[in-house]
């Protein structure tokens, strides 16, 4: 419950209204739009829309003779929301107005209305309203400027009409959805005959309940063919989509792979990554699946295609991971979800492929508690060069991801000493949208490009460390690029030098660096007896039940073998006490030199193959490179500029940057506030907050 406010004690409000839109109701003319969702589970709230060079064409209808409410929001919550919000009234009159969102009250009218009211009208059933708006309206005080990132569009709807402008009562109903707004949106075709499926599930997999997160893992053999056959997409199968967090559908790749992978189909699968996980399971590391929460699935363009079975370039066996999330720990899940795969003998021009970029999955990804941090990781040029044509590789689409806190993700191209136009980002990362991006123009990679992954993250709600690991709890900072012609590269990830890190809390010496990664150790000898014994084993066990222990796996635990040797006040020391010590992170200026040297120091850069093995040359030692930084202007509202310009970036640049963010981060809030405004009483605040809340 929240603080009762009295309101019998309003009475003469003076409010200045701008810009407000009243028009003729009446039926609106046909229009064709290119995408459609529905924004509720009631069914009650449609949106159709079309993206436009300069602006953005929306209609909404809803199951209301009300006022409606759709709005842009930086967090999905109403605070800083920009929002269009219109009704039609008694006489068929629309009323809609531009306005913006100062916190759980009544939107406020935009001195700079900047959308255009199109019509509308109101039925039986349904209120109904088009109108247009400009993607960047040029209005930084109160408008959201509207791009390719994720969108948090929120919504709302009332059964009443308003009074007047400022006088309506609360919303009955209300929600939020994170949608892309600028391009295509999944939509699965009807299949002609030559196309089939093959469902790739689990078979009645009891979940743990006695740990919050599990990877389980079980292999697939790819079903019987006559002739090479693309597979040209899928769409997920979910049975708990509150436990089943992602899916990814790996191919494996070893030599006489029959002999390594064939006895594991009739095992139910194991726990992945841990020590009881088949060594040959480390070699089924190149997906051909990436589905996480929030994506419907994907569907490839006409040309491209992933190949399957061996002989024809792609793979026979399969490994299916599915991460579970069970943060209650609840007991009883039984789950059968998986991807239903669809499947071609037409070929398509291209076989297709998948190279993963970003940051090495373990404890050297480091998020101190209760702040914004970055974290950056590498690809040089060198792994490019030696894996793809000379002609270079063409990306037609893409996912992004992190974990809880990630904010946004950046994928930025180098090539000759300048930066490309970025591709792939997203400035407003959602965790619970996880769609691919389809790229209306391919991204083209050529031998020597390099890259620089960028996650931003936001621990500001958390008292503890956050460390990379496959716990959602945990973090990650990833990119999956889908492209063709099919080549041998398929990862080319980075972490930052292992001294780096604990040097910047104050260790000057070790003696050793503990360092048991599964990437440090991808050239290993296949022992075909062990494996066959643990597969007798694993199948006299029939079904993992889930009274077998599960296995939490803690990344940290390689800090365990990191001793100081030096300063002596830190002797015997390890830096796993030390990151689990809470006063570590209350040194601001370690902290400080953490995130300098995170971002611009050493990388140990790893490029790996298909089937995981390091090429030649790797782990290699890399440092930020020097490059022309692309400077995106805003040419919308700036004409005297370009659409961009080049700055050099090195480490010392990137230092005065962060010294000029923090400048302009410390001007007075009297200069500040010199900026138009409206003027709004305190008696005027009360009145909306008490229409409103109440």
């Amino acid at each position: 419950m929240g603080t009762s406010i009295p309101c019998s004690v309003v009475g003469v409000v003076s409010i200045l209204v701008a810009g407000v839109t009243s028009l003729p109701g009446g039926q609106l003319p046909p229009m064709d739009f290119q995408h459609f969702a529905v924004l509720d589970q009631r069914g009650d709230f449609h949106m159709l829309w079309t993206p436009g060079e300069k602006d953005i064409v929306f209609e909404i209808q809803v199951a209301t003779r009300g006022y409606v409410g759709l709005g842009f929001s930086p967090n999905g919550g109403m605070k800083g929301a920009d929002i269009v919000l219109g009704w039609v009234d008694a006489r068929g009159h629309v009323h809609a107005h531009d306005r913006y969102a100062t916190g759980m009250m009544i939107p406020l009218i935009d001195d700079s209305q900047d959308v255009e009211i199109l019509g509308g009208y109101e039925n039986d059933t349904h209120t109904v309203l088009r109108f247009a708006r400009p993607w960047n309206t040029c209005d930084k005080e109160h408008d959201f400027q509207i791009t390719s990132d994720t969108m948090r569009l929120i919504w709302a709807y009332s059964y009443d009409d308003p009074v007047t402008e400022y006088a309506m009562t609360k919303h009955d109903h209300r929600g939020t959805k994170s949608i892309f707004l600028q391009e295509p949106q999944f939509d699965l075709p009807t299949f002609g005959d030559d196309v089939f499926t093959w469902e790739v599930r689990m078979n009645n997999l009891s979940v743990s309940g006695e740990v919050d997160t599990v990877y389980w893992c079980q292999m697939f053999k790819a079903p019987p063919l006559e002739r090479k056959t693309h597979m040209i997409g899928y769409v997920p199968i979910i049975e708990h989509i509150e436990h089943v967090h992602h899916i990814i559908l790996y191919e494996c790749h070893l030599p006489q792979s029959e002999s390594h992978y064939e006895k594991w189909l009739e095992v139910e699968g194991q726990q992945c990554y841990t020590p009881n996980m088949p060594l040959s399971w480390a070699n089924c590391r190149s997906p051909i699946v990436a589905w996480a929460v929030g994506s419907d699935g994907q569907i490839l363009p006409n040309h491209v295609g992933f190949p399957l079975l061996e002989e024809h370039g792609g793979a026979t066996y399969f490994m299916m991971e599915m991460h579970y999330d069970n943060p209650n720990f609840r007991q009883g899940i039984v789950d059968n979800s998986g991807v239903r795969i669809f499947l071609t003998e037409n070929l398509r021009e291209n076989d297709a492929g998948f190279l993963i970029l970003g940051h090495v999955v373990e404890s050297t990804h480091i998020i101190p508690p209760e702040r914004k941090w970055k974290s950056v990781s590498h690809c040089d040029g060198g792994c490019i060069t030696q894996s793809i044509p000379a002609e270079g590789i063409k990306v037609f689409q893409g996912l992004l991801h992190t974990h809880l806190l990630g904010n946004d993700i950046t994928v930025r191209q180098i090539r000759n000493g300048r930066e490309l136009p970025v591709v792939f980002q997203d400035m407003n990362y959602d965790f619970n949208y996880q769609q691919a991006r389809v790229l209306t123009e391919e991204m083209t990679i050529l031998p020597g490009d390099s890259f620089i992954t960028e996650c931003g993250y936001d621990s500001r709600g958390k008292k503890t460390p956050t460390f990379g690991g496959d716990s959602t709890q945990e973090e990650m900072c990833l990119a999956f690029l889908v492209y063709y012609p099919r080549s041998k590269v398929s990862r080319c990830v980075s972490t930052p030098e292992i001294s780096l890190i604990y040097k910047s809390f104050g260790i000057e010496e070790v003696y050793g660096d503990g360092r048991n990664s599964v990437y440090r150790n991808a050239r290993y000898t296949h022992d075909q007896e062990r494996e066959k014994k643990l597969a007798e084993e694993m199948k006299k066990k029939a079904e993992w039940d889930g009274k077998q222990k599960a296995v939490s796996f803690d990344f940290t635990k390689m800090y365990k073998d990191i001793m100081a040797k030096a300063p002596k006040e830190l002797y015997n020391v390890s830096m796993y006490d030390l990151i689990h010590d809470p006063k570590t992170w209350q040194d601001e200026q370690a902290l400080d030199v953490l995130q300098e040297r995170v971002l611009f120091g050493k990388h140990d850069v790893l490029c790996m193959d298909e089937s995981h093995n390091l090429f030649e040359g790797y782990p290699r030692t890399y440092e930020y490179p020097d490059f022309l930084a692309i400077k995106l202007l805003d040419e919308e509202c700036d004409a005297s500029h370009e659409a961009e310009a080049y700055v050099p970036e090195t480490k010392q640049g990137q230092e005065r940057n962060q010294e000029e963010d923090k400048t302009m981060s410390e001007i007075p809030k009297e200069e500040a506030n010199n900026a138009p405004s409206v003027a709004i009483s305190a008696s005027t605040i009360l009145f909306l907050v008490c229409l409103y809340v109440f």
